[in-house]
């Protein structure tokens, strides 16, 4: 079977620059692979989204975190095992929801892995991506993480409510994640339109600018009280911490993104999460 040339020139691309002792500019790329620089422009710019590569001060590109993470280089985490694969596919299947798994470097998590749901096909940070660990993100492995829990706390004024969502955690096993009462109905159909659009929207910049504004709008953290209120309430997503060796290096997230979620439904979602991040676990 041939195989596809734009795929194919997407492995050249990134093969030539992880061979390359210094960054290397468009014209120098496209000229050394034979493709149009317009074509090796959006190549680039694609890649850049993902953080497969990255570009310097002098527009010039060279091999990024991302490439790198996806084969969790350094950490033993068996992001490709078949295992860690199906039970990422169960929690699709059993929540119909997306799932992430990203694993925690200092300041710092990365995508290695993600399944999307057929039925809501949300997107989110791509495999390989990458995002500064800036409270609230990262809860449920800062629960655990005692060497980067002081930044991530802060100054003294904020970190009463802080540690009281982290012994939320411990106690609960996972995270939950919403937006503001206002925008709610707002996430819901967003994520609904990324989901069905999403693909076409191939100008990176565009797509960078319309899931950033997701995440924006859905990432306050619920407190205690908030998550035991009764009746329905938004969810953005639930993240539950994976263990290696008895400390939590990972972050399994399963984005739910609904305007209305009842007490019962979310504790099954939740349920299910904690369950698959334990199984996870079990097989590092």
């Amino acid at each position: 079977m041939a195989g596809s040339p734009p795929t194919r020139r997407v492995i050249d691309a990134l093969e030539f620059l992880a061979q390359t002792d210094h960054a290397q500019t468009i014209a120098q790329i496209a000229d050394e692979l034979a493709v149009p620089r317009a074509t090796m422009s959006a190549i680039l710019a694609e890649l850049d989204d993902a953080g497969w590569v990255v570009r310097d001060a002098e527009r010039a590109y060279r091999i990024g975190p991302g490439a790198s993470a996806l084969a969790g280089a350094g950490s033993g985490v068996p992001t490709a095992n078949p295992d860690v694969t199906a039970i990422l596919a169960e929690l699709v299947a059993a929540t119909d929801c997306g799932v992430t798994l990203a694993r925690f470097s200092p300041g710092r998590m990365t995508v290695v892995a993600a399944r999307h749901s057929p039925v809501r096909p949300v997107p989110g940070l791509g495999l390989g991506q990458s995002l500064s660990i800036v409270y609230p993100v990262g809860a449920a492995v800062m629960a655990w993480n005692d060497a980067d829990r002081e930044a991530w706390l802060g100054p003294t004024p904020r970190r009463e409510p802080r540690e009281r969502l982290l012994e939320s955690v411990r106690e609960r096993g996972f995270a939950a994640y919403r937006p503001a009462s206002s925008d709610a109905l707002l996430v819901e159909v967003l994520a609904e339109l990324l989901g069905a659009v999403g693909p076409l929207l191939i100008d990176p910049s565009l797509r960078r600018s319309a899931t950033r504004q997701l995440a924006q709008l859905s990432s306050r953290a619920y407190s205690v009280d908030e998550l035991d209120a009764d009746g329905g309430q938004p969810i953005s997503y639930l993240a539950a911490p994976v263990f290696d060796s008895g400390a939590a290096e990972l972050e399994l997230h399963l984005g739910v993104l609904r305007s209305s979620v009842d007490a019962d439904e979310r504790q099954d979602l939740a349920t299910a999460l904690v369950e698959a991040a334990a199984r996870i676990s079990a097989l590092i």
